[in-house]
């Protein structure tokens, strides 16, 4: 998990949010069904393209990308769930977006006490620490772990993939570091930091990987 930026909102959700809450409020008031057609309307692709510009096409949470085959879901960080925030379900500061499993393992919980990071918001690294193909809460830091064992952030698979993230990496760092011809040198260093941009895949452990293998 890295540190987000909101962007603008989208004009869809500016132009209608408000109408299309009233709408859905006075259903709940009513105990009436929401209809579906009425309550996916967050699911714009005006929205999910500003989303996924601004999460860098990655999870917000693990960091995975999102594509047509692990298709995105639109999270809600709040939940929108009728007895949680069914006012935020259009509210753009609401919105991120999040890999099926990510979303599903969050779902409705919400503790107002203990809530879990909100990238947008906060700086995760100051709750979470990347160890080797790891993400686990600081020491302590109740938030960080809540965070960590909730969205279940080193399932198998995430661990798995990392790890293939972490092995090219290394092989590109040796190469750097063994490198004495300045020219091709400088060439490497480039590349090492294209690979821990911001939007590469599992760029939080990619980053500390690279940074205690090159003593920085």
């Amino acid at each position: 998990m890295i540190r987000l930026r909101k962007g603008p909102e989208p004009t869809v959700l500016a132009t209608n949010k408000e109408s299309w809450t009233k709408q859905l409020l006075d259903c709940i008031l009513k105990n009436e069904k929401v209809p579906e057609s009425l309550e996916r309307k967050y699911g714009q692709s005006e929205v999910k393209r500003a989303l996924k510009y601004e999460c860098n096409d990655k999870c917000m949470y693990c960091e995975s990308p999102v594509d047509h085959v692990s298709p995105e879901h639109i999270e809600h960080i709040k939940p929108k769930a009728k007895d949680k925030f069914p006012e935020l379900t259009f509210e753009w500061k609401n919105l991120g977006l999040a890999c099926p499993t990510c979303n599903n393992n969050k779902r409705h919980t919400y503790d107002e006490d203990l809530p879990f990071i909100n990238p947008y918001e906060e700086e995760p690294s100051d709750f979470l620490i990347s160890v080797g193909t790891f993400v686990w809460g600081r020491a302590g830091n109740r938030r960080g772990k809540l965070t960590e064992k909730g969205i279940k952030l080193n399932r198998k698979g995430l661990i798995e993939r990392r790890k293939e993230r972490i092995e090219s990496i290394r092989g590109l760092a040796d190469s750097y570091v063994a490198e004495t011809n300045p020219t091709l040198k400088a060439i490497l260093k480039k590349e090492l930091e294209k690979e821990i941009a911001k939007d590469k895949p599992y760029s939080l452990c990619a980053r500390s990987v690279l940074k205690a293998m090159l003593n920085e």
